[in-house]
């Protein structure tokens, strides 16, 4: 009878292990996560919506931090995003205390040398705000020692300024919205940026500015930044962006957060660059 006991209880065992094995393996293949791989550290700074921001209880959000998630999905990794002041982030980089970079940086040969970049996944163009009295009226009034152009630091109006406009007098501030006063008060003449925020800045100072929007000669589009010699990186990330812009992860990412300002681009003739 003890032997009958036992052998039912050993049985009893067996099948309870099995069945969490079982378990077990069913949980797995729902969870794209490897969690054997690292976690994958995407830098940028929150401070430019709906490109990079935090919603309304303080999480990551925005276009790069969907993009970054869904990379993350594809790549079978855990993402975690590490806000970064934009002049910060190639040095963060360079450290190692970020893996890649996604916040809407443009393709430029200063920062070629010392960073990789994925392909292009936006055909971003730089326009100009303008004080209102400026005499600057197109990118060929820029190159002169008369004109001030105020640049928030890093960024690639600060890099097209200093690459192309020379003789010009550039002013490089850390904030936004300080450079773009500088225009609106009328203490420099131009802000160079992105045409969604010319466009943004433009209706919030109608009165002392004006929005020039026809693009900058030399620039190219955003790219995703990582170091230099990971090219299985960067080849699983080229990857990546060409599936996302077939299978609708990039009309996803466009029907949530870029809606409006898809509007205003056709409303004023441009075409948009997402």
């Amino acid at each position: 009878m003890k032997k009958i006991v036992m052998i039912i209880t050993l049985l009893a065992l067996i099948l309870v292990s099995c069945g969490n094995n079982q378990e077990n393996s069913n949980s797995n293949a729902t969870d794209n996560t490897n969690t054997s791989l690292p976690v994958l550290k995407v830098g940028m700074e929150l401070k430019y919506p709906p490109f990079e921001t935090i919603d309304n209880i303080g999480n990551p959000d925005g276009v790069s931090v969907m993009m970054a998630k869904k990379l993350g999905e594809y790549l079978g990794r855990e993402v975690e995003i590490i806000d970064t002041a934009y002049s910060s982030l190639i040095p963060a980089l360079e450290s190692g205390k970020i893996d890649i970079i996604i916040s809407s940086m443009t393709i430029n040969e200063e920062r070629l040398k010392v960073v990789d970049f994925s392909d292009p996944y936006t055909t971003s163009q730089l326009m100009m705000l303008v004080y209102k009295d400026s005499k600057v009226q197109s990118p060929a009034d820029l190159n002169d020692p008369d004109v001030i152009i105020a640049s928030k630091t890093g960024t690639i109006g600060a890099l097209w300024a200093a690459a192309n406009a020379p003789n010009a007098q550039i002013k490089n501030i850390d904030e936004e919205i300080s450079a773009v006063l500088e225009v609106a008060q009328g203490k420099a003449d131009v802000f160079i940026y992105d045409p969604l925020s010319i466009i943004k800045h433009h209706e919030n100072y109608p009165e002392t500015t004006r929005a020039v929007l026809e693009p900058l000669p030399n620039t190219q589009g955003w790219g995703i930044a990582m170091r230099k010699g990971e090219d299985a990186l960067k080849a699983d990330i080229n990857a990546f962006l060409k599936q996302a812009k077939s299978d609708g992860t990039f009309d996803e990412i466009r029907e949530k957060y870029l809606k409006e300002k898809m509007k205003e681009f056709e409303d004023v003739g441009i075409d948009f660059f997402f």
